[in-house]
């Protein structure tokens, strides 16, 4: 099963289970990964996908928390 294959059964169960966080991160893999496959490429290859993956978590994990930003 390719990565997208998961990814489409894991936003299947985390729509079930309500899982918004999930289901918000898994959705932004795929859509990652439709970008890369519509830009001309045609097929990625599971190395890229695992990069792109890489990135996106990277991306996330660099990002400020914004709820230390509100002052009460």
């Amino acid at each position: 099963m390719s990565l997208e294959e998961t990814i489409n059964t894991d936003i299947k169960s985390a729509m079930l289970s309500k899982n918004d966080a999930a289901l918000r991160s898994l959705r932004a893999i795929k859509q990652v990964i439709l970008m890369a496959k519509t830009s001309g490429s045609g097929n990625i290859s599971s190395e890229d996908e695992i990069k792109m993956v890489q990135k996106l978590i990277k991306q996330r994990k660099e990002s400020p928390d914004l709820s230390a930003l509100i002052i009460s």
